[in-house]
């Protein structure tokens, strides 16, 4: 990997050098300000992205990592410890991540401006990493050989983003929900805004969240391919360039790097009109305009089109203040958030900032008849957070989607499990416009199916982008096509009466999607895995009453279990005030918990707001059901069990709790559970679940399964005969676990198999009865 200009190499030396200038005040007074300045902008901006400060560290030693610390100015007697839940980091480590890739983009930055004798200008900014660099005193110049214009005209934003890659670890990455955008991703969504604009050349078009600038600069690449197409003069093709792409993102090192991609993208024009100076609109702040220092782009309201990837941020990590100014303003304006309280805790609500990001973006930056693309996660087709993707409307104006591109089952960022789609939307009721320049592929976009304008009438538009035999190739539009295969079918709502409930493939089985009569439970939350969990140790040292056999997505196979953990349940229901009982009843699991109440106060969820100290949530009668159907929630695992009680050799036979990475229902009846796990695991289902279900972190949530024709328990033959058939497999299943969960999931047993077989029939005739 190389940078024309750039000595890569030298990047090792450099970050040396920082930690070097870190670690002594006196030497490294500038470094010690940026740091100092660089902290308290990530925490307004960012949030709760670094570790919590503990006791007692070592200096750090120069050339490798500081101890993480969460103070400014620094302080090496505290060490830290992550944040439960979340990603989390050193903010020394973050820095010299941060700092060494900036190195990178600035010593790129400069030898483009040597080599083209060319001055860029840029907005001002409200902090300047620069001094770091200048007391660091390592070049990242290559001074042995020249580039030659033509090899840096020849680099593009995926140079930048491969380097990123390379010089920043993915923790460091993960910690600010950056995933940077493919060329060939970026390209379609281009593609697909200038194919719904007239005179996209001329249009503004803006990304609020531009990171490296991949959407910029397949923006700039497709305005001076038209003018070249329509023979605009250089000078004025450089001018519209140069004034009518405009980007945000609120990290600076990010606006770095996608003004340095701009550059890049300009310099065949730049050459050929022969300028000394041009001016990019990349600006650095907060495009929500939620903090002060926000930019004014001059652009707010009057944008043709809005392209972008924004931040994957979970909402729990937003600066309070930030929290605050966006309830007191887009989220009421817009109508953001449908759900409150424990229904958008448990999961009816958005989960993270994209959604939020983009509906505010939309409203603050799109003209009326404007389009957009953006990269959002394909589960918000069906999931409960996408209700707002699919509510038609942003703020009093309408949206329609116009298509969505289903990367599903590819991995468009690399390294990164993100289940991805890139959605189309119209806002305000735009005209199709023309069908643009030669490099849209008709088969991207079109289909046999209308727009989205009346979704219970008319499918949106979907493209399913599939893997095939060859690897898939990102890096261009053209790679794209060429190692993906595309099936062209619809998304529309499951309930016509609903349009902005949970949507299903046209082309899927439906035939078990209807009325569920069972409420769906969340397992047990607690934020504090370390303290609840017990082990043989702890098990000694406590009283056995309050311990639990607890289920973890690792236990839970179809038809039965694969061993459970124990865990502390010290309250029957969320936020009994049973404290003064515990200290009497139980005084060695009081004082237990007694000593970790700083760790039990300081958990940041509202769940545990109400209630003792030691308060958990999602519990109540429903958990003491004397049967359960349980299953994971997180991903894909479509293995629905019946759970009672289980014989511990030390607890002795007790009853089973579901942690927090289950979902279930709650039965009295043990036929009645066993009929639900019957339908659940049958063939019909499993492919609704399949068509129903996103592939993001919680594809079987309570909205997915809720969709679900579960009739209630009549004791009619052919539920009796599910009801059979479900505790015959059950019986089957504890013969085999003896084993490696690895080696089960291998496992082919013909008596199962037999079993599976007639629920699959007996399934299939029970909805035909209906």
């Amino acid at each position: 990997m190389s940078l024309p200009g750039v000595d890569l190499a030298a990047t090792d030396d450099y970050r040396s050098r920082l930690a070097a200038r870190l670690a002594d005040a006196d030497a490294g007074a500038d470094v010690q300000r940026v740091f100092e300045e660089w902290c308290a902008y990530v925490r307004a901006h960012h949030g709760a992205v670094f570790e919590t400060p503990t006791a007692d560290a070592d200096p750090p030693a120069v050339g490798v990592d500081p101890p993480a610390v969460d103070v400014c100015p620094v302080d090496a007697t505290a060490t830290t410890r992550p944040v439960e839940g979340r990603d989390t980091l050193s903010p020394h480590r973050l820095f010299l991540d941060t700092l060494t890739f900036d190195a990178v983009v600035e010593a790129l930055h400069d030898c483009v401006e040597a080599t083209f004798g060319v001055t860029v200008e840029t907005p001002a900014d409200t902090l300047d990493l620069s001094p770091v660099h200048d007391a660091v005193e390592v070049s990242l110049l290559d001074t042995a050989v020249d580039p030659s214009p033509d090899a840096l005209a020849a680099c593009d934003a995926d140079d930048l983003r491969r380097v990123y890659e390379r010089t920043v670890p993915p923790a460091s990455r993960r910690v600010f929900g950056e995933y940077y955008t493919p060329p060939g991703l970026a390209e379609l969504g281009v593609s697909e805004v200038a194919n719904r604009v007239d005179d996209f050349g001329r249009a503004t078009v803006v990304d609020p969240g531009c990171g490296a600038g991949a959407f910029l600069t397949a923006a700039l690449r497709r305005k001076r391919r038209e003018a070249r197409a329509e023979e605009v003069d250089p000078a004025t093709t450089l001018e519209h360039l140069s004034t009518s792409v405009v980007g945000i993102d609120v990290n600076p090192v990010a606006v770095a790097a996608a003004r340095t991609a701009c550059v890049l993208a300009l310099l065949p024009v730049v050459r050929e009109a022969a300028v000394d100076r041009v001016s990019l609109p990349v600006f650095l702040g907060d495009a929500l305009g939620l903090t002060d220092d926000a930019p004014t782009t001059g652009v707010e309201g009057g944008a043709t089109a809005l392209v972008g990837n924004p931040p994957w941020i979970p909402w729990e990590r937003l600066p309070d203040a930030q929290k605050d100014r966006l309830r007191a303003g887009p989220i009421d304006r817009l109508d953001l958030f449908e759900h409150r309280g424990a229904a958008a805790r448990l999961g009816y609500a958005n989960d993270d900032l994209s959604l939020p990001f983009v509906w505010t973006c939309l409203d603050r930056y799109l003209d009326d008849g404007g389009v957009a693309a953006f990269v959002l996660k394909r589960d918000h087709l069906r999931g409960p957070a996408g209700r707002l993707v699919r509510s038609g409307r942003v703020g009093s104006r309408p949206l329609a989607i116009e298509h969505v591109h289903d990367f599903g089952s590819t991995a468009p960022f690399e390294g990164v499990d993100a289940a991805a789609a890139l959605y189309v939307f119209d806002v305000g009721g735009n005209d199709v416009g023309g069908e643009g320049g030669d490099d849209v592929d008709p088969r991207d976009s079109n289909s046999t199916l209308t727009p989205n304008t009346d979704s219970d009438s008319n499918p949106v538009p979907t493209t399913v982008w599939e893997p095939t035999d060859a690897t898939a190739a990102f890096g261009s539009l053209d790679t794209l096509r060429s190692t993906l295969e595309r099936t062209e079918t619809g998304f529309a709502p499951v309930d016509a009466d609903d349009p902005a409930g949970p949507w299903h493939r046209v082309d899927a089985d439906v035939a078990a999607v209807g009325e569920c009569a069972y409420r769906i439970r969340h397992g047990l939350k607690d934020d504090a895995k370390a303290v609840f969990s017990v082990d043989d140790e702890l098990l000694a040292r406590v009283e056995s009453t309050h311990v639990y056999p607890y289920l973890r997505s690792k236990h839970v196979v179809k038809w039965g279990l694969f061993g459970h953990d124990r865990f502390l349940v010290p309250q029957r229901q969320a936020g009994e005030d049973n404290e003064a009982d515990l200290a009497a009843e139980t005084p060695a699991t009081y004082d237990y918990l007694d000593d970790h109440r700083e760790r039990l106060v300081g958990r940041g969820s509202s769940w545990f707001d109400s209630g003792p100290f030691y308060s958990l949530f999602g519990l109540g009668p429903y958990t003491w059901a004397p049967y359960k159907v349980v299953w994971c929630r997180l991903g894909f695992k479509p293995h629905f069990a019946v759970v009672s009680t289980v014989e511990d050799p030390e607890l002795g036979r007790k009853t089973v709790v579901p942690g927090d990475h289950c979902m279930f229902v709650a039965c009295d009846d043990e036929r009645e559970a066993h009929y639900l796990c019957a339908l659940l695991n049958a063939a019909p289902y499993q492919r609704c679940l399949r068509d129903l279900a996103g592939e993001g972190k919680a594809s079987l949530s309570k909205s997915v399964v809720s969709s679900l024709t579960l009739p209630p328990w009549e004791a009619r033959p052919t539920q009796e005969r599910l009801a059979a058939l479900s505790r015959q497999a059950h019986d089957i299943v504890p013969d085999y676990v003896d084993r490696s969960k690895r080696s089960y999931n291998r496992l082919s047993i013909p008596e199962l198999a037999a079993v599976e077989r007639n629920v699959d029939r007996t399934a299939t005739r029970f909805l035909a009865e209906r």
